[in-house]
């Protein structure tokens, strides 16, 4: 059963902007504690573990492995909570263990492409997007943004979640702008902003977006555009002074400030971003924001200040990679000079160097490996060019002696190719005249199934305003003539006929209403459905209803069919399945409309749904497919039944 309380919850935790991020993820944590505790449903208990385990898995491994086995055993039978599991199972392996993290993320994206609902579809766009981000820790960029590009943003997008799409979308052009490549970056950073228009991301997501599309407009010198970029971050992080979001946004403003010559702007920012930077302990950011008030110093002449900021940098660097500590000697060469001190920047251009033909020397090592197998695989083709010539001439000798032949067989063969052909136009002519007739009688079908399902519900209130209007309003003129003679005559067995006759009455409005139910047209499908569902309940059926934004501007006939579809599986529940609990879900997502119900009854071979008439699933089916929808059907017998439907409104 779908179960959406858990997923509103954590929309809640991953959009919503805050001002203390431990007080949410608290709040978090104990919204999906208490519905662990609180659930009826084991596929609700497994879900909330699996976000718990999520949860977990970025702070405490421990708790996250725990609750990802609590989930699997309420998985059950269930193949879309153990595709489920496997999803969460990688994100346990994410920093443990990148290869394992990999293998489970596409098992993962296999499991999930058996089902076609847009949470599926969002669940393999992010075990894709997981893996490329897993790829690009390995250095394999081209294998990220392949991932990215061809699985994770078209599963997005088809999931309809245009934010994870747009993210997806930043990712590759974060790797094209560390690649210096800024105009394909910002054509995929306009393309994630354009994502976010349609539907907001996490306030993050969007902040560094946003940043990130300003600095490579920056660096193409498109200053106009980068500017009201920066106006946005601004904006956006007002009320977040101490995120570490504004430490970006100074060194993003101090490139900007630089590059439209206002250097003692660029310094005034820069510094707020070195004082947020020390103050939060963020080495990485502190460095980046180091080597933009060197590179503003040195831009103002004032040298000596440019080189203590960039002997910092060099101080709290993390040399991770050599490309970083030869730009900072060549920059430290470069100081020096302007400074006028030869001797100390030949000392650096001597290291610049020496690292230099390092680097140089490994990447020469390698060429000449490539070269190497490039040789030996030029070779092996000569080789085999050599074999196919003379196996070339002998052929040709062979055909110069059976020419005669070769062309009196062309000759054949061409008039068997003509033949084949005609017969296969014919035939394909002949199969698509069926396809198009086929097409026809199910369109005509369709319009048959439309028509009486509309006759249909036209006559239940032809039949219920007669029975309502004209036999109720007969009967009720009896009772009130024989409620006055009984006044007169106070005869025992009068009163006992006016009895008979108001349950009669209670009898033929009950009958009316549930014909064609007042409150529908009155009060709505949200409450006609609420008192169905009261109205059905009993000492031995409980029956609970949940309804997630359903919209009161959904046609009258649509919500007729919807409230038939709910009384026929409700019907099922209650008198064929015996069930002692039922759950109504019913949720709408613009003009997707989902029903859920679930029982604990007596459930079913799944191999006789089609031939049991007494259980209506054939007239579910037809009203479902009059709203173009889809059903799934899931059953154990002894356990229970579990319906979903999503239907187009």
């Amino acid at each position: 059963m779908k179960v959406l309380t858990i997923y509103i919850v954590s929309l809640f935790f991953f959009i919503a902007p805050v001002r203390s991020q431990s007080l949410i993820d608290s709040l978090y944590v104990d919204s999906l504690v208490n519905i662990l505790k609180n659930a009826r449903s084991d596929s609700t208990k497994a879900r909330a573990c699996y976000s718990l385990s999520f949860y977990w898995s970025k702070y405490d491994s421990t708790n996250a492995w725990h609750y990802l086995e609590e989930g699997r055993q309420y998985n059950g039978k269930n193949k879309y909570l153990q595709a489920v599991h496997v999803f969460h199972k990688a994100a346990c392996f994410f920093d443990l263990d990148q290869d394992k993290a990999m293998q489970n993320y596409l098992e993962a994206a296999k499991l999930f492409s058996n089902f076609t609902n847009p949470e599926s579809y969002r669940f393999q766009s992010r075990c894709w997007g997981n893996y490329g981000a897993l790829q690009q820790r390995k250095d394999n960029e081209p294998e990220m943004v392949s991932a990215l590009l061809t699985k994770a943003i078209p599963f997005a997008e088809k999931s309809g979640d245009t934010a994870l799409a747009g993210n997806y979308y930043s990712d590759v052009g974060m790797v094209f702008s560390n690649q210096l490549l800024h105009e394909k970056a910002a054509y995929y950073f306009n393309k994630a902003l354009a994502c976010f228009r349609i539907n907001k991301p996490a306030l993050k997501d969007e902040v560094m977006t946003f940043l990130h599309a300003a600095r490579s407009l920056c660096l193409m010198d498109s200053l106009k555009d980068a500017k009201p970029l920066l106006d946005n971050v601004r904006a956006l992080l007002k009320p977040f002074p101490d995120s570490d979001r504004n430490i970006d946004l100074n060194i993003t403003e101090a490139i900007y400030y630089r590059k439209v010559n206002d250097p003692g702007k660029a310094l005034q920012v820069i510094r707020d971003g070195i004082n947020l930077a020390e103050k939060m302990g963020r080495k990485y950011s502190l460095s980046e924001a180091l080597y933009q008030e060197y590179k503003t110093y040195f831009m103002m002449a004032r040298y000596q200040q440019a080189l203590f900021s960039l002997q910092r940098v060099m101080q709290i660097t993390p040399y991770e990679f050599d490309d970083n500590r030869v730009m900072h000697y060549k920059e430290m060469a470069r100081v020096y000079k302007a400074m006028g001190n030869i001797s100390k920047a030949y000392e650096w251009v001597t290291r610049y160097s020496a690292l230099q033909d390092t680097i140089y020397k490994e990447n020469l090592a390698k060429q000449i490996a490539d070269n190497e197998s490039r040789y030996r695989f030029v070779t092996n083709e000569k080789k085999i060019i050599q074999l196919q010539s003379e196996r070339q001439e002998a052929a040709l000798v062979h055909r110069n002696q059976q020419l005669l032949n070769w062309l009196l067989g062309v000759a054949a063969s061409l008039f068997l190719l003509a033949t084949l052909f005609l017969i296969f136009y014919y035939r394909n002519n002949r199969m698509q005249t069926k396809q198009q007739w086929k097409e026809l009688q199910q369109q005509q079908e369709l319009m048959l199934a439309n028509a009486m399902l509309e006759g249909e519900e036209q006559e239940r209130r032809r039949l219920a305003r007669d029975l309502h209007d004209g036999l109720g309003g007969t009967l009720a003129g009896i009772k009130i003539k024989l409620s006055g003679q009984e006044k007169k005559e106070k005869t025992p067995q009068l009163s006992e006929v006016i009895l008979q006759l108001e349950g009669s009455i209670s009898e033929l409005r009950r009958i009316a209403r549930n014909m064609m139910p007042e409150n529908l047209q009155k009060v709505g499908l949200e409450e006609a459905l609420r008192d169905l569902c009261e109205s059905l309940q009993s000492d031995n059926t409980l029956i609970e209803f949940h309804s997630f934004g359903l919209q009161p501007d959904i046609p009258l006939n649509v919500q007729a069919n919807i409230y038939r579809i709910v009384q026929e599986l409700l019907s099922n529940a209650v008198k064929h399945a015996a069930a002692s609990k039922v759950i109504v879900q019913c949720s709408q997502n613009g003009k997707i409309f989902f029903i859920t119900v679930e029982d604990n009854g007596r459930g079913f071979e799944m191999s006789t749904v089609n031939d049991a008439e007494g259980i209506g699933f054939q007239n579910i089916r037809n009203r479902v497919k009059y709203l173009n929808g889809s059903i799934d059907i899931e059953s154990v017998q002894q356990e229970g039944t579990t319906v979903n439907i999503e239907l187009h409104v």
